[in-house]
């Protein structure tokens, strides 16, 4: 059976939700039940590597960033955005510099408002 791409958005919004109310906790778990549904989507991975960022799960967002989703498209400008941010958590803010730099020069206009918000602190 082939999960339902909408049911799987709506789903992953209300992890979202939960990350941006400052549950981690419900946001991971309800990240992680979409994940392993939908593990092949790279906007399924790309909420999981964010609920990880919110629930200071670096390292795990930074495997899913890098060897997941950059590894099938390593152009993908979100990816790189939200790698940086975990990066520069970790600080290892000259790494997170570059990534910054290029979704400034290559990303759209969200991705673009967020780098230069962290190139500038």
């Amino acid at each position: 059976m082939s999960p339902d791409v909408e049911l799987l958005r709506i789903v992953s919004q209300v992890g979202y939700l939960a990350c941006f109310k400052s549950d981690a906790k419900r946001s991971q778990l309800i990240m992680d039940g979409v994940s392993a549904i939908g593990r092949e989507q790279i906007p399924i991975k790309i909420g999981v590597a964010v609920a990880g960022i919110y629930a200071g799960k670096y390292d795990e967002a930074i495997n899913i960033l890098r060897n997941h989703i950059l590894a099938e498209d390593p152009n993908h400008m979100s990816a790189k955005c939200f790698l940086g941010i975990a990066l520069t958590q970790k600080g290892h803010k000259a790494e997170a510099k570059e990534l910054f730099e290029e979704v400034v020069e290559h990303g759209n206009q969200d991705e673009k408002i967020i780098a230069v918000a962290y190139l500038n602190n």
